[in-house]
């Protein structure tokens, strides 16, 4: 059975995060399934300029002067490093993991809350599809009832494809899903990765449907989700993700990360921030439309 990914806990999710960012944390309010009204555009948001802005610098910017230099970058992500590894040269893939996990249940029960609509402590099917239910319409441009898996746009060929997953996603045994189903990618990619059950090249609402109810029954009884089984249901599949995660940075395949591996997607990200090359990055710099859009590239990417 074919997992498609609940977008928007971690990614859409996400995923879907840089080296010591969690993906929930850079991505904002509008990442996570129902902390806004359910409208097409809330779940396929990508990073905005100010919001790019504000947690750049609010993750980075020690001294709070308004703009991130090399050496505060650095730091900071010396200091996560040294956190999760607990002062180790190397991290483990638990360590990453975990440290990722700190807070899943504050944020999984603030998602709870927002798609339990009726209040009634306890998710339907109609609530908990609402996400992807969003999502296909966002992609469904023309609406014709069918988003095409085809690369339309250099964005679109982008969206993670797990690089070690294969044909495992018709593999209906949980242990092969454990890479492919937290692809991480945020785009049209990751979705059709996901949901074109058939392998058609193609995602109908039919089929979309169809793997949202497959998924709802897995997690579920008598119907209806608790906030254990939705927790333990988000808890496997951010597991799933960091540890695909995991495996993108570890360059080395060693099975354990280097700090140079941790912080390689920020300082990729810097490096393209930083226009004028000066080892400072400016709010200005920032809010450029293309810094902003391959922020969200990169971070989606990871």
């Amino acid at each position: 059975m074919k997992h498609p990914l609940r977008y928007g806990l971690l990614f859409g999710a996400a995923l879907i995060v840089g080296g010591g960012v969690a993906i929930a944390q850079m991505s904002g309010s509008n990442d996570l399934p129902g902390t806004s009204s359910r409208t097409s555009s809330d779940f396929g948001a990508s990073y905005t300029k100010g919001r790019l802005a504000e947690r750049f610098l609010g993750e980075f910017d020690i001294n709070k002067d308004g703009k991130v230099t090399h050496d505060e970058l650095n730091r900071t992500l010396a200091a996560q490093f040294m956190a999760a590894s607990g002062n180790a040269p190397m991290m483990t893939e638990d360590q990453f993991v975990n440290g990722h996990l700190k807070d899943l249940r504050q944020r999984v029960t603030e998602m709870f809350h927002r798609m339990d609509w009726n209040g009634d402590g306890k998710l339907s099917l109609e609530e908990f599809a609402a996400p992807e239910h969003a999502r296909f319409e966002a992609m469904d441009r023309d609406g014709t009832g069918v988003v095409s898996c085809r690369s339309s746009s250099r964005n679109d060929a982008e969206d993670d494809a797990p690089p070690h997953a294969g044909n495992a996603a018709n593999s209906n045994k949980a242990g092969s899903r454990r890479r492919a189903s937290g692809s991480g990618g945020r785009g049209k990619g990751a979705f059709c990765h996901e949901a074109d059950l058939n392998n058609d090249g193609q995602v109908t609402r039919a089929e979309l449907d169809k793997a949202v109810a497959q998924e709802f029954a897995g997690a579920s009884k008598a119907g209806f989700m608790t906030f254990d089984q939705y927790f333990a249901f988000e808890q496997s599949r951010a597991r799933d993700i960091y540890g695909h995660v995991f495996d993108r940075l570890n360059t080395s395949h060693s099975g354990k990360l280097t700090l140079q591996e941790y912080a390689a997607p920020d300082e990729k990200l810097f490096a393209r921030l930083d226009k004028n090359n000066d080892g400072t990055v400016t709010a200005d710099e920032m809010m450029s439309s293309r810094s902003s859009r391959y922020a969200s590239n990169t971070r989606s990417g990871h």
